[in-house]
């Protein structure tokens, strides 16, 4: 039984020195005006995944050569940072960026005077938690949060592998603790015992100070060149994706999709290319096509177009048919 507990004190002190070291890593480099930033998108993926923290130094433009990593204000985005690839210049030297899992470079140059500086360091995972925050998945967050208290109360819990205690030798077996050694004064002893609290004390302000940092929302950190921080974004807009259909009893077809982009301003529903429906609010996954000529001899596709800001929208490149029946005086049906 003690051997037991004395390995699971001994792996919840190493998992939080652990998670104590790569927040230590992955927030300390504001001091010197570094960058970190927490990874939100996969489109760096698999050199830097999602949730990894990436730590960014101020370079001068000479550094800015393809194949590094740079983190840049989004020239498509204002108040958020991108941070991709680097392939090569246009012809008034802004850079061309891409991320290694997208399939073609972004749409706008990134001018050298918006970079924020190169990747030097990635910490991995640790801005899981921020990511589970800013994205509202509350049970990640939540068994990650239980996790990390579990494992600190454990590692302050005081065994057998403590200098302070010793197993007592009496003959009743009930392995009662003996007093501290003798030698000691009161007051040191006192002090040997806050010790522990005092390490939990100190060791929860700096991942409490270093998630705050990282969490920085970016259009509040963009306003300090020097402390900017920020969330790394895809440079393109992401399309609505399985798109499926379905007949009510006594109702037109219902097109669904699903998107997990930007936050959309409105959606439209078109029809062989022409707009039937527009600006569906933000929060729709369905709408049902609206009644018009649709023949049983024919046959037409309805796609879905995400629009986001002011002048970026997504068409999907996935479609659902719809047709007319018979005498069904144009009411659109699944084909």
């Amino acid at each position: 039984m003690r051997l037991t507990l004395l390995v699971a004190v001994a792996t919840a002190r190493a998992c939080v020195t652990l998670v104590a070291a790569l927040t230590f890593w992955a927030a300390a480099p504001v001091a010197v005006g570094w960058v970190p930033t927490t990874v939100m998108t996969a489109s760096m993926a698999p050199a830097i995944e999602v949730g990894d923290v990436v730590v960014a130094r101020p370079v001068d433009r000479d550094a800015l050569v393809p194949g590094r990593v740079a983190l840049a204000t989004d020239p498509d985005w204002p108040d958020r940072l991108r941070l991709h690839r680097v392939t090569g210049f246009d012809g008034d030297g802004s850079l061309v960026t891409k991320g290694d899992a997208n399939t073609a470079p972004d749409s706008s140059p990134v001018h050298p005077d918006a970079v924020r500086g190169v990747g030097v360091l990635r910490v991995p995972f640790v801005g899981l938690p921020i990511v589970w925050l800013r994205s509202g998945d509350a049970v990640p967050l939540t068994l990650s949060v239980v996790g990390f208290a579990a494992c600190l109360a454990l590692a302050l819990r005081r065994g057998i592998d403590d200098d302070e205690t010793r197993p007592d030798g009496d003959a009743d077996g009930e392995g009662r603790f003996a007093k501290p050694a003798t030698g000691g004064s009161p007051a040191a002893t006192d002090a040997a015992r806050r010790r522990p609290r005092t390490w939990a004390l100190s060791l929860a302000a700096l991942v409490t100070a270093a998630m705050v940092a990282l969490a920085t929302p970016s259009h509040a950190a963009l306003s300090a060149v020097a402390g900017a921080r920020g969330f790394v974004t895809a440079g393109r807009v992401t399309p609505p994706w399985s798109l499926t259909c379905s007949d009510g009893l006594f109702s037109s077809a219902t097109v669904s999709w699903r998107y997990d982009g930007w936050p959309a301003r409105s959606f439209d529903m078109l029809v062989d290319g022409r707009v039937v429906l527009t600006d569906l609010p933000p929060e729709s996954r369905s709408a049902r096509v609206p009644s018009g000529w649709y023949s049983l001899f024919s046959t037409s596709t309805v796609t879905i177009r995400a629009h986001v800001g002011s002048t970026w929208s997504a068409l999907s490149s996935e479609s659902v048919r719809i047709g007319g029946a018979l005498l069904g005086f144009g009411r659109p049906y699944c084909r």
